[in-house]
């Protein structure tokens, strides 16, 4: 088998999803536990977003939350972010990585009374991965074909290491259309699944969904709906949240004190979402010597900002991409001293790179907030070794546009380090080809590592090569500048249970019950 990484074309889709997910948990939802013990089956009301379409293959990645009440995908993710059975009670990888088998659940059903089947499969992922704007085309580029061994056995032919088909497959691009439907030109506001839900309407402030009675796992749903109420803003989220206008909204770290002032529940879990500053060496070439990117590492004091900022209690210190707990992550990296915040060990890197008397750029971020006076924090600490920085906030359309097409000195964002699967975010950000990788700096050993680490599906396996790779990457000074990994913060009505969260934000509204 002749590996290869995915090139520059097959990161684009990934690093479109990325620079997308630039606002915090508030246009989430949260993840049903499924031990809700209420018979009394309210409608869920959740403050939000409201979504841009409801086609799996042209969603972003902050929409995820829309789609899983109509869609399921072919695999799914435990809490913890491990591969689970999802419309798929079977999956294997052949010993040589060429193919992918996975066996169907019986009984499945899509809402327009489709049966479930190969075929159905089939025509869903060839769709993807050929519809001219799909956003998961390039993660399903490792699918040479797609073969229908019977009524419910698929087999996906795969080019290149493997290691990754089980989570996209777990991901959007996993997620099953019926056969219908498919073809609709109205299936980005008229979806078809085989989810617990069908949607009843969609306006510019709400979307509605009601259970659906043919839900081949009826028993696992405890609620009778879910109400999805356009709230942009914190503070009238919080309000409708405390006056029993919504049972539930992502809320800011800073607002739980009142939160459980106000006697509301608190709910808060990991995720695989980075806050961090993003060094552009092509436009700032002072950040193409690492001693310059590992002297900003240490002069930031990631404590400091997770007890004193916008994200106050959101927000973990990390100078890693990946959360404890999540198999990706590199235990030991935080206690290492050499990453440590220490002002007078960033002097002296700065100063052996030449630069004693500092140097200045542009830190660009968005008009959020929290993203604004951290922005302030980080400017006050590089000062402290002589780097000046200037501040320019955007609107967040056109801060992505820049980000993505590299028109940015350094950007200070959130990323989404986790889905579809690690090696994606590794790849764009770390690699010479990657397309967040504006200055192709190299890591010593980065792709080979990168390489053996999707060499299985097995996240016991990918682990080894997937930490030395971050360690690597780590030590020798990131152009992606880690902060903090943020905190999913909901605030929840008292009149709610089994409300829970997942390290990948995966959304299930199955087990969340709601008393009237």
């Amino acid at each position: 088998m002749t590996s290869r990484l995915p090139t520059p074309r097959r990161a684009i889709a990934v690093a479109t999803a990325i620079a997308t997910l630039l606002v915090l948990s508030s246009c989430g939802g949260g993840g049903g536990t499924n031990d809700g013990t209420s018979t009394d089956k309210g409608e869920l009301r959740f403050g939000g977003t409201v979504v841009s379409t409801f086609d799996p293959a042209m969603s972003a990645t902050y929409n995820q939350s829309f789609l899983t009440p109509v869609y399921e995908s072919l695999l799914t993710r435990d809490a913890s972010g491990e591969v689970i059975p999802g419309l798929a009670t079977e999956w294997e990888l052949s010993k040589d990585g060429t193919t992918f088998d996975v066996t169907l659940r019986d009984g499945v059903k899509f809402q327009d009374g489709t049966p479930l089947t190969a075929d159905a499969v089939k025509r869903s992922i060839e769709r993807g991965k050929t519809l001219p704007k799909s956003l998961v085309k390039a993660q399903l580029d490792m699918v040479k074909s797609i073969e229908v061994v019977d009524d419910t056995h698929v087999r996906f032919h795969l080019s290149g290491p493997p290691g990754a088909i089980a989570n996209i497959l777990a991901s959007e691009a996993g997620m099953i259309i019926s056969p219908k439907a498919i073809d609709s030109p109205d299936l980005g506001t008229k979806p078809v699944g085989t989810g617990a839900y069908t949607l009843v309407s969609k306006t510019d402030s709400e979307v509605v969904y009601k259970a659906w009675d043919g839900y081949w796992n009826k028993a696992a749903v405890k609620n009778s709906g879910v109400r999805y109420l356009q709230q942009q803003d914190s503070s009238a989220r919080f309000r409708a949240l405390a006056s029993g206008q919504l049972d539930a909204i992502g809320m800011d770290g800073s607002q739980m004190a009142e939160a459980q002032s106000a006697g509301l529940k608190v709910v808060q879990g990991a995720s695989t979402n980075l806050i961090g500053i993003l060094l552009n060496p092509k436009a700032v070439p002072e950040f193409a010597d690492p001693l310059i990117r590992q002297a900003i590492m240490r002069v930031i004091d990631r404590k400091a900002i997770a007890d004193n900022s916008g994200f106050t209690g959101a927000c973990t210190p990390s100078v890693q991409p990946f959360p404890e707990g999540y198999w990706a992550h590199a235990d030991g990296l935080e206690q290492d001293p050499d990453l440590t915040y220490d002002v007078a060990a960033a002097k002296s890197l700065l100063a052996k790179a030449g630069k004693a008397d500092g140097f200045s750029f542009t830190l660009s971020t968005i008009a959020f907030p929290a993203f604004s006076s951290l922005a302030q924090i980080i400017q006050a600490q590089l000062g402290q070794i002589g780097i000046k920085i200037k501040i320019n906030v955007m609107d967040t359309s056109a801060y992505g546009v820049a980000r993505g097409s590299g028109n940015l000195e350094a950007g200070l964002g959130q990323y989404a380090t986790g889905r579809p699967d690690p090696s994606a975010f590794l790849q764009t950000m770390y690699l010479p080809d990657g397309l967040y990788n504006y200055g192709k700096v190299e890591y010593p050993g980065a792709e080979d590592l990168l390489k053996k680490s999707l060499a299985s599906t097995d996240t016991k396996e990918r682990s080894g090569p997937t930490h030395e790779l971050i360690n690597i990457i780590t030590k020798t000074g990131p152009s992606l500048i880690p902060i903090c990994s943020l905190k999913q913060t909901y605030g929840v009505s008292t009149n709610v249970e089994g409300f829970g969260t997942t390290l990948l934000q995966e959304y299930d509204w199955r087990g969340i019950s709601v008393k009237n």
